[in-house]
């Protein structure tokens, strides 16, 4: 009598939000295991093809690329040895095995068959690969223009596999996660139905009690990993924002201003490396001398050493040392001369290297844009527009150490001959372009001056033709209004003639001979209005196939003005 029902009650409403709707894992969950597991990979409908937008030719993505591959091999035992030499350019064997081991991680049962150039690409296509795998590059896979593309697609393939792992992987911990709530469920029902055989649970809520507190712990973890995934989506999409946002464009205009930057570096260096040969060699030539010049040192040395020592053994009195002194005086001062002279000397020969250098940088500077004005006057090469098989370029050669040599940046000796010429047949040119010009202006005018003479005519034409047409349509009036009052005197012959009234045959005969007047009169007017009407509307067709002649006639002559005096601009500005 107190004991409590096990229908859901108390404990159906306190957990019933949770347990109300949860299906029991024992019967109703799918195993992950290989053998019942339907990948989800294979199958699908055929992609839409789209152009890829990796640089699958960029040397770090392939070497990124055969790292990869290599180490998803190695981990999942590769029955074959790899290497990334082995990859570089591999046989077709060796891709078709790798291929066959990665779809068999999909299809344990798949077996590739021998048109292999119709079965790859179907089965890129079942795994809704976004790009074109090419029959052509299935042929010959370790050439240089093939195997990049195919890499990429056994690359997209390895990463296609690591998600499906990853999900797996997820599942089976979602799975577990299940399994552990079932298994809460389950110690909560032993312990209430032994508390109900006890006949202590009517007034035993700590059961309850256990149970919510080990869901809302759950609950808490949950929320947890959500909090943390909300985290995670809000940091991948700044970083998403960041790269939509990033200065492609400014970065590839500071790669273009590097790379100009580089090829200017390279001919610095290039300049430097040859100055640095010929300091080398004034260092070499220097060293030879200071050589030579220590040798004769030592001779003079060795010679004064003899001297004093001659000297030394020498008699003298005090006649011959007076002498000796004076003139030993006389050498020094000599001497100090001479030093002085030597650093004078030495400092203008100083000065005049440095303007020397000055005056070659001048040169070649001067060079440098002779060369480059003659580039864009079309003078330069010898195989230019207008060098006539000349050659005008002056080489820059590297700045010399002899006179000789800095002469050579003259160029050839009939340069100047040949510039005077040159400068005869662009002047000559020039002129000729200015009168064809003159001569295009003044036809321009003459045609200008015909088609508003022309215009002038059309529109007296036009003139004439209202006022035929005016006419014409007064002329139709008066023939309408001669034509109503016929009718009307016709209907009133009629309608007396129809009531019985008796006229005389005078005037019987003046109304029909009226009749005939007037129809007479009409067919004439009528002839007369459609002659009149054929000869404007001939006039008018006359005058339009005239005015079209004459539209196309200028259009075509203002075509050829303008052609010829492009062409002259373009004449007078390349000169």
């Amino acid at each position: 009598p107190g004991r409590a029902s096990m229908a859901p009650g108390k404990m159906g409403a306190a957990a019933g939000g949770k347990l109300g709707t949860r299906n029991s894992s024992f019967g109703g969950r799918q195993s992950m295991a290989a053998g019942g597991r339907r990948s989800t990979l294979a199958g699908g409908g055929p992609t839409k093809q789209m152009e890829d937008p990796r640089n699958v030719r960029d040397k770090s993505f392939v070497r990124a690329s055969l790292q990869r591959l290599i180490e998803f091999l190695v981990e999942n035992n590769y029955d074959r040895q790899i290497s990334p030499k082995q990859l570089e350019a591999p046989a077709t064997k060796d891709f078709l095995h790798i291929l066959t081991f990665l779809y068999n991680k999909i299809d344990p049962k798949f077996v590739l068959g021998p048109n292999v150039a119709e079965e790859v690409p179907a089965m890129f296509k079942r795994l809704r690969y976004p790009f074109n795998v090419s029959k052509s590059h299935l042929q010959a896979v370790g050439s240089p223009h093939a195997w990049p593309s195919l890499l990429a697609a056994l690359v997209w393939l390895v990463e296609l596999l690591t998600y499906e792992r990853q999900s797996e992987d997820q599942a089976l911990q979602d799975n577990g996660m299940e399994e552990q709530s079932d298994k809460v469920f389950f110690d909560f029902l032993s312990k209430a139905y032994s508390s109900f055989l006890k006949g202590t649970d009517a007034d035993d809520n700590q059961l309850e009690n256990d149970l919510a507190e080990a869901f809302d712990q759950r609950n808490s973890l949950t929320q947890e990993e959500c909090a943390r995934v909300r985290q995670a989506n809000a940091k991948m999409e700044e970083e998403i924002v960041e790269l939509s946002d990033s200065r492609l464009e400014d970065l590839q205009e500071k790669r273009e201003l590097l790379i100009k930057d580089l090829d200017k570096f390279k001919l610095l260096i290039s300049n430097l490396d040859k100055h640095h040969q010929e300091v080398e060699k004034k260092t070499d030539e220097i060293k030879a001398d200071s050589i030579a010049k220590e040798t004769e040192l030592r001779a003079s040395e060795k010679e004064r050493e003899e001297l004093a020592q001659i000297i030394a053994m020498q008699e003298s009195n005090n006649i011959d040392a007076q002498r000796i002194t004076g003139e030993r005086t006389k050498l020094v001062e000599e001497l100090k001369r001479a030093s002085g002279e030597k650093d004078r000397i030495q400092s203008q020969i100083y000065e005049a290297e440095v303007q020397l250098d000055k005056k070659q940088v001048e040169v070649e500077r001067a060079v440098s844009e002779y060369n480059e004005l003659g580039r864009e006057l079309k003078v330069m090469p010898a195989d230019a527009k207008h060098a006539n098989g000349v050659s005008y370029e002056i080489p820059l050669q590297t700045r010399g150490n002899s006179i000789d040599q800095l002469i050579s940046l003259g160029g050839k000796s009939t340069l100047k001959a040949d510039l005077v010429a040159l400068h005869g047949t662009l002047g000559a040119r020039v002129r000729e372009s200015a009168e064809d010009k003159i001569v295009h202006e003044e036809r321009e005018r003459e045609a200008a001056e015909q088609v508003a003479e022309k215009r002038r005519e059309v529109k007296s034409r036009e003139e004439e033709c209202r006022g035929k047409e005016a006419q014409l349509q007064k002329d139709k009036d008066a023939l309408d209004a001669d034509l109503k009052s016929m009718s009307a005197e016709v209907n009133e012959i009629e309608d007396a003639l129809a009531s019985g009234s008796t006229l005389s045959s005078k005037r019987l005969a003046q109304a029909k001979k009226r009749v005939d007047e007037l129809q007479q009169r009409l067919t004439s007017e009528n002839d007369e209005a459609q002659r009149r009407r054929k000869d404007v509307g001939e006039m008018l067709m006359s005058i339009s196939h005239m005015m079209a002649a004459h539209k196309l006639a200028v259009q075509e002559r203002l075509e050829e003005v303008e052609k010829a005096c492009k062409i002259t601009q373009e004449q007078i500005a390349t000169a």
